[in-house]
């Protein structure tokens, strides 16, 4: 193939194939070869890849895919996979309550939606979409996922301080460390984070983090989505006990809850998680 057989983008898309087919590095003569250009174009196209994390070259000279590019793949294809495992609990869930439920996955700071499952009897169409994303800290997704890795205020502090200043949706929205540290313990003594109409106005929703790869890290969380006027907070609380029994038969109730011991931050007073049957 001539030089004009690939350019731009699809020279670059070749390159990473290249990449992809030898796990143990290519180098640029080779690379070269195997696209058939000449190798100050490659040499370009790999120094362009290189600084976007999409391949490395590493002290011999020899380069490889980019652990930048390694871990969207892998983050994408592991969100994919838990999505599928989730999705008839979500569809169970759905026609039970007659609300909608999501799953979600943490990108960043952000919490992003990976399925989502609306009643057979629509009353009310949300607006989240698959692939869409709101800020982790004012929805029930988000919340059920921060709890259980920013575990005490000074980490909560933190991360205020690194994603801030945290902005307002709406006038129930939490920005302060301090309430969303006091957040965070009561939903991990309930085993359940809530969104009271922090996101939108008239909605609100339970989430509950699942453990499905890490005993002690929630690889994504389940929530149910209700307009407050119809489905209220409470309502929602009340049916918790149905919704972990309908997770339990359908993925195991190890999911439900983290193997370590999670301490409660009041002072003096180290708490061990509530089995599922105290809550």
């Amino acid at each position: 193939m001539s030089d004009g057989g690939l350019t731009g983008s699809a020279r670059v898309l070749a390159i990473l194939r290249c990449l992809g087919e030898r796990p143990a590095g290519a180098r640029l003569g080779e690379v070269a070869l195997a696209v058939e250009a000449p190798k100050s174009s490659v040499h370009r196209a790999l120094a362009a890849l290189v600084d976007s994390g999409f391949a490395r070259q590493d002290a011999d000279g020899v380069y490889h895919l980019g652990f930048d590019l390694l871990q969207l793949v892998f983050g994408y294809h592991e969100a994919q996979q838990s999505s599928l495992t989730v999705e008839p609990v979500l569809r169970r869930l759905a026609d039970a309550t007659g609300e909608t439920t999501h799953y979600g996955v943490l990108v960043g700071a952000d919490i992003v939606y990976q399925a989502k499952v609306s009643p057979t009897r629509k009353t009310f169409q949300m607006s989240s979409v698959i692939g869409g994303g709101n800020p982790a800290y004012r929805t029930g997704l988000g919340k059920a996922l921060l709890m259980h890795r920013l575990h005490d205020l000074p980490a909560v502090q933190d991360y205020v301080d690194r994603h801030g200043p945290l902005v307002a949706r709406t006038a129930h929205t939490l920005v302060s460390a301090d309430q969303l540290h006091a957040a965070f313990v009561e939903g991990r003594q309930r085993g359940y984070a809530l969104d009271l109409q922090e996101n939108d106005l008239g909605i609100v929703c339970i989430a509950f983090p699942l453990f499905l790869d890490s005993p002690t890290v929630p690889a994504g969380a389940l929530s149910i989505s209700a307009v407050c006027s119809r489905t209220s907070a409470a309502d929602l609380m009340a049916q918790a006990p149905m919704v972990r029994g309908i997770i339990s038969e359908e993925l195991g109730e190890r999911v439900l809850a983290p193997e370590q011991p999670t301490v409660d931050e009041a002072p003096g007073r180290p708490r061990t998680r509530p089995q599922q049957g105290d809550r």
